[in-house]
């Protein structure tokens, strides 16, 4: 008794470890926030950005070098003396103290692009939570579908064993029945689509939200909670305004800005200071050179220059215009931004509102489907209706329920896509 039992636990354990982990649509989009590849990867950018803005801040910095040379000769360099052995040893730094603005612009610009990757970023993470909220409504689609398909296989079996009991009294022939098994594999059919179907977008799912690999189910999804559109409507032009693709076309006639700036900055004058402190040491020479040449010495320098790039004003004046056309395709760009994203609002907008209309209609079209399955059911039970017509009773209303459900998930779909376009 006590083995029986500890294999009844074994068991149990081993179920257990197998059944498949459910999620709920908030912890899928979690999940994918915390681990979807490509957000890694937007993560990764914004902080290659940052470290970019760090190297270009290093300008501002004194440059230092060091260097140092050594030469030995293969044979004796003067008469009396020896092979020739010198080495030098140095180091500087140089500062720039006015670069024509190139270097302060050149920051504004690495501080531009970090932000422009953050937007970036925040484009990607609203696209792959579009995506999840999609992948998961379509499960739940697939999911009620196939609770449509177990009824309709319970009301095939239903008419089955009356249809055979009706070929034993012979009532009918055994051409009905064979209607109704035909039947039978058309649910039959239609189940293993389904549940092809269901396991792919399963597996989508999960390498969506950084779970590739695990067996994942969604919970079950509230089908009948659906809000009406006008509870979640907001104005056109509020919802254009924070938009992420509008700030980032706002972020590119700035930097196209900076850019015109930069190439002024290179046609203008530069202006550096420096110091080099070096020592060197000379061996080989005949003694009595080394008299008056210091073999020896440790010495240092201070210098200045000033750069007037002249013959650089002859390309350049062209190069800022070519910067200028391009501002100009900036603020073209940020107009075209702004009017298809209002069209992009309204579009969705439009969508919401027939998503939802489609759910009346078809939920009209579900209860006037089901109730023609009841008249037709006891009529054929009365002996007053043909199998044919309850068999095509019972596909119009699978058909309606079928309907309704791909209604729903579109309108969630349509939702949060409205959502994340006016958020």
């Amino acid at each position: 008794m006590k083995r029986i039992f500890f294999t009844i636990i074994l068991i149990g354990i081993a179920l257990s470890g197998n059944a498949r982990r459910k999620v709920t649509l908030d912890e899928c989009l979690g999940m994918a926030r915390d681990n979807n590849i490509t957000l890694k990867n937007a993560a990764l950018s914004i902080l290659a950005a940052r470290e970019q803005k760090s190297e270009v801040y290093t300008k501002y910095y004194p440059q230092i070098q060091a260097n140092v040379m050594a030469m030995h000769t293969f044979g004796a360099f003067m008469q009396g003396g020896d092979a020739i052995r010198t080495y030098t040893a140095a180091i500087s730094a140089t500062m720039p103290l006015y670069a024509g603005g190139q270097i302060t612009t050149g920051n504004k610009l690495a501080e531009l692009n970090t932000d422009v990757v953050a937007l970036q970023r925040d484009i990607q993470e609203s696209d792959v939570l579009q995506k999840v909220t999609e992948c998961y409504w379509q499960i739940a689609k697939v999911k009620y579908n196939l609770n449509t398909v177990g009824a309709a296989e319970k009301q095939v079996e239903e008419v089955y064993r009356q249809v055979e009991n009706m070929v034993k009294a012979g009532i009918t022939t055994r051409n009905d029945l064979l209607k109704v098994q035909i039947r039978n594999q058309e649910l039959a059919s239609n189940r293993l689509q389904l549940e092809n179907a269901q396991h792919i977008l399963c597996l989508l799912l999960a390498q969506q939200i950084g779970c590739a690999g695990e067996d994942i189910d969604i919970s079950d999804a509230d089908t009948a909670s659906v809000v009406n559109p006008d509870e979640v409507q907001v104005s056109v032009l509020d919802a254009v305004n924070i938009r992420n693709e509008l700030s980032l076309a706002t972020k590119g006639v700035e930097a196209s800005r900076l850019q015109i700036r930069q190439e002024r900055g290179k046609l203008l004058p530069t202006i550096g200071v420096g110091v080099t402190g070096f020592n060197y040491g000379m061996g080989g020479l005949p003694d009595g050179l080394g008299y008056y040449i210091k073999t020896n010495a440790t010495n240092g320098l201070a210098l200045g220059s000033l750069n007037i790039p002249i013959t650089a004003w002859w390309g350049g004046s062209h190069a800022i215009k070519r910067k200028k056309m391009a501002l100009q395709q900036s603020k073209n760009v940020l107009q075209q931004t702004r009017e298809q994203l209002a069209i992009d609002i309204e579009c969705a907008w439009s969508s919401l509102q027939e998503s939802y209309k489609q759910i009346e209609i078809a939920r009209t079209g579900v209860a006037q489907a089901e109730e023609n399955l009841r008249i037709t059911l006891n009529a054929y039970k009365a002996g007053t209706e043909t199998l044919t017509n309850l068999l095509d009773a019972e596909t119009l209303n699978r058909k309606m329920q079928d309907g309704l459900s791909s209604a729903i998930a579109d309108y969630q779909i349509k939702k949060s896509d409205y959502i994340r376009k006016t958020r």
